[in-house]
């Protein structure tokens, strides 16, 4: 699966997903910012974090996390057919929300109490470049680093990880 940020205003962006199982899907920005989008740190956290069961984890799984609509127009009644019939769950929605502020305080003041947070304030200055440096209509193309699943799977791997978190606090 491949994740696109596409800067589409002075102060907007998009989020594209391409995905080899599933439709391509497409969505609008939920919060700006010049250097790293809040978009942009919930992929990094959820991807470095395993949290298959947050958004991208969802969009990996053949989901839409709630929020994503179908490039192609004419599959978006049936996506929301199927959401009516089986409501999406983020188990990693929380943990995922946390780890994304997590890693925009610790890029902001340039340190973190968690080790596994500042290890990433190098790879979010890189991004945060390559972002700002991109004039409008210009994207930022990321891969998920883990393969895309169907549903009933990505919810077990879900349940397991979030099992063996439990287990280890």
């Amino acid at each position: 699966m491949n994740v696109t940020f596409v800067k589409t205003g002075a102060r907007r962006y998009a989020v594209e997903v391409e995905r080899d199982r599933h439709p391509d899907l497409r969505c609008g920005s939920i919060g700006f910012h010049e250097y790293l989008p809040h978009d942009l740190l919930h992929f990094v956290a959820e991807a470095e974090f395993g949290l298959d069961g947050g958004v991208f984890g969802d969009l990996a799984s053949g989901g839409n996390a709630r929020i994503f609509i179908p490039v192609d127009t004419t599959l978006v009644a049936k996506m929301w057919r199927k959401q009516r019939k089986q409501k999406t769950r983020l188990p990693d929605g929380r943990r995922s929300e946390q780890f994304a502020d997590a890693l925009a305080r610790a890029w902001s003041t340039r340190r973190s109490d968690d080790p596994q947070v500042e290890r990433l304030i190098p790879k979010l200055d890189a991004l945060a470049e390559r972002w700002h440096a991109l004039p409008v209509g210009g994207s930022l193309r990321l891969e998920w680093p883990r393969a895309e699943r169907g549903r009933l799977a990505a919810r077990r791997a879900s349940a397991g990880a979030s099992a063996r978190r439990r287990a280890r606090s």
